[in-house]
């Protein structure tokens, strides 16, 4: 059996590399010949309208070449695993190839990409266009089955469909080296995410600029731009320095606002923390809830009040963010089961 794994985001999106790249030889081992179509690299925004201009002419031409090359690509295929959908912007037409394709679909969903989302949601016209969900919603009208992260995401797809399984999204623990709870300070915090949701921190900002000012606890930001609301340290995303990245985060942080597409998100940067055997500390927001409740390994929080208690009393206290990295590890070690996931995705790419 020959299966194409495509994938909407670039290499060094988590999203690729976790729900698509991470199973491959899994699904080889499964099913056969099983190739990648993921995006090479991401396209940098310069500054300026010239830098505008740079950049959307660029995504305009790898567009295009996308749509053409999939649509050539995929006849020699029996089966599509789309990760997402097929670029990250643009209009319907890229899936095109896959509308047209024989073989069997499955859509792999790790967010509400049927939905706008809301940093989407606040752009014009132009804006919500190019970033809409077009793609999704014609991918999930072809698709012969449907894979969400969460049961919160499977309850959300439109037309009446149905998730046939819910496979959450999973760091591999053993890439994961633990980091070192430190009686000194400042507190190392950390957040790791896309830039689309740096604006997430933006409610904290008062509360870094006081534990920063007191040398209480020091915040880094690791994604493609730094947060400019609040105090903090920015390190660049690299996909091969994740692990280090998280080993430096004594509590990494979670906050997200309460709405219907951020209730559907994975909770993927918290396992990712707890891998790391770090506290967490999250908004109780979807499956951020659970994960927190049932690992043991830290404490939701909504108001920025609340977050200040709780980052002031993991501050003062070592081996409380010992005890809570080390229930947190366990509890990624007992709830990674990347076989198991092979296998269903092996039976919905065969039917």
């Amino acid at each position: 059996m020959r299966v194409a794994v495509v994938a909407e985001q670039p290499l060094t999106s988590s999203s690729t590399q976790f729900r698509a790249l991470e199973h491959l030889p899994r699904l080889r081992a499964r099913l056969g010949e099983v190739d990648a179509f993921a995006l090479d690299d991401d396209v940098e925004r310069g500054r300026g309208r010239l830098g505008q201009v740079r950049f959307f002419s660029r995504h305009a031409v790898r567009y295009v070449r996308r749509a053409r090359e999939l649509e050539h690509a995929l006849r020699d295929y029996d089966a599509v695993l789309v990760q997402r959908g097929v670029y990250p912007m643009g209009p319907g037409f890229a899936v095109r190839g896959l509308e047209r394709f024989e073989g069997r679909i499955v859509l792999d969903l790790d967010d509400a990409v049927f939905e706008l989302a809301p940093v989407v949601a606040a752009k014009g016209r132009a804006g919500r266009w190019l970033y809409g969900p077009q793609q999704a919603l014609r991918l999930l009208r072809r698709a012969d089955a449907i894979v969400a992260s969460t049961q919160a995401l499977a309850d959300l797809l439109p037309g009446g469909r149905r998730a046939d399984a819910i496979l959450p999204t999973l760091p591999d623990p053993e890439i994961f080296p633990r980091v070192e709870h430190r009686a000194e300070l400042p507190l190392r915090v950390g957040w790791a995410g896309n830039p689309g949701n740096v604006p997430y921190l933006d409610p904290l900002a008062g509360v870094f600029e006081r534990l920063e000012r007191e040398g209480v606890a020091r915040l880094e930001v690791v994604s493609s731009q730094p947060w400019r609301a609040g105090p903090s340290t920015f390190s660049r995303w690299r996909l091969e320095d994740v692990p280090a990245f998280f080993a430096r985060f004594e509590v990494g942080l979670m906050p997200l606002p309460d709405t219907p597409y951020t209730r559907a998100k994975a909770g993927f940067k918290l396992l990712q923390y707890m891998a790391a055997a770090a506290a967490v500390l999250a908004s109780p927001v979807g499956v951020n809830t659970e994960l927190v409740e049932r690992s043991g390994a830290g404490y939701l929080a909504t108001e920025p009040e609340e977050w200040e208690q709780h980052l002031r009393r993991l501050a003062a206290d070592p081996a409380l963010r010992r005890d809570l990295g080390a229930r947190g590890r366990a509890f990624i070690e007992r709830y990674a089961d990347l076989d198991a996931q092979a296998d269903t995705l092996a039976r919905l790419l065969s039917g």
